[in-house]
């Protein structure tokens, strides 16, 4: 397993955490990691490790971060909407980059590319704008809002669930109600009553108990305010680098059609790559925690692109 050091940078929420990872000499890109959503740690739980591994093989370092309130991270992940995190990976960046060219004898800095799984595209795409980087790679990254992502992500479930057409019909319209409340910055207390309204809380619960996004707490709810309206068009199209978005055929979190209409819409021609992989769940995998060919062999390429450009 390859060398790692500790990083400490300073975000909005106070120290953040994290490690760099280094290949064996020539050091050809830096790549910096951002997880998906919830109190994900900078391995992404066990998604990024053999991603990481196979960017160390390819001679791109490797650093990726705690989010804010996750292992030794401080402040809180409930309280970072996507500016926030995009924030903290500039923050991360600079110091990753620091730590790379104090370990070099060559003074030239290396290409850098963010990659951000699922949540975290969104959040490297903001970043990107923020920072000096050379490419981006969203893995699994909607092109749309998190409130369409989530009225996606729910209509797979209840088809999967195989629920009457009735009662689908009547839970996607609930949760459509429930999106539009958070998107229009209600209070947790206004949501509560109207959720608490003739015969929502019924089909709320039932939602919630097939894994749907019905935040349960006063918490939960505001992070879902802060998230739910969030656009990544304007950043699409103030991309002024290469961007690879890659998504698996058979992702039913994402609306991977909408999104690569979106991206072709949005982002420069000469800038885009689109990456479809066949039979990839939302993490790229075939259901049984195997990554489906050509991942991630298809990040590593456009790293090395990236670096010999």
């Amino acid at each position: 397993m390859a060398a790692s050091s500790p990083l400490v940078a300073h975000g909005g929420g106070g120290a953040l955490t994290g490690s760099l990872w280094l290949p064996d000499p020539p050091v050809q890109a830096l790549v910096l990691m951002h997880p998906g959503s919830g109190p994900s740690d900078r391995d992404n739980d066990v998604f990024f490790p053999p991603i990481r591994t196979a960017l160390l093989a390819a001679g791109a370092a490797v650093a990726s971060y705690d989010k804010r309130g996750v292992g030794e991270s401080a402040g809180s992940w409930l309280t970072a909407g996507i500016p926030d995190q995009a924030d903290d990976a500039v923050a991360g960046l600079a110091v990753a980059r620091r730590a790379l060219a104090e370990t070099l004898d060559d003074a030239a800095p290396v290409p850098v590319v963010l990659f951000g799984h699922s949540q975290g595209g969104w959040v490297v795409l903001e970043a990107a704008g923020r920072t000096r980087v050379e490419g981006v790679v969203t893995s699994s990254g909607p092109a749309v809002t998190p409130g369409e992502q989530e009225r996606f992500s729910t209509a797979t479930t209840l088809r999967l669930a195989g629920r009457p057409d009735a009662e689908a019909d009547a839970a996607r319209a609930v949760f459509d109600g429930l999106m539009a409340l958070a998107e229009r910055g209600a209070g947790y207390d206004d949501a509560r009553a109207w959720s608490d309204g003739p015969g929502r809380r019924e089909l709320l619960d039932r939602l919630a108990d097939l894994g749907a996004f019905v935040p349960p707490s006063r918490e939960i709810w505001d992070l879902a305010v802060l998230l739910v309206g969030h656009d990544p068009a304007a950043a699409l199209r103030g991309l002024d680098v290469p961007l690879l978005a890659v998504f698996g055929g058979d992702d039913g979190v994402v609306p991977v059609e909408r999104s690569v209409a979106v991206l072709h819409e949005t982002v420069r021609p000469d800038l885009l790559d689109v990456a479809v992989l066949p039979g990839g769940d939302h993490r790229l995998q075939d259901g049984a925690d195997v990554f489906v060919p050509g991942y991630p062999d298809v990040v590593v390429d456009f790293v090395r692109r990236v670096a010999h450009r």
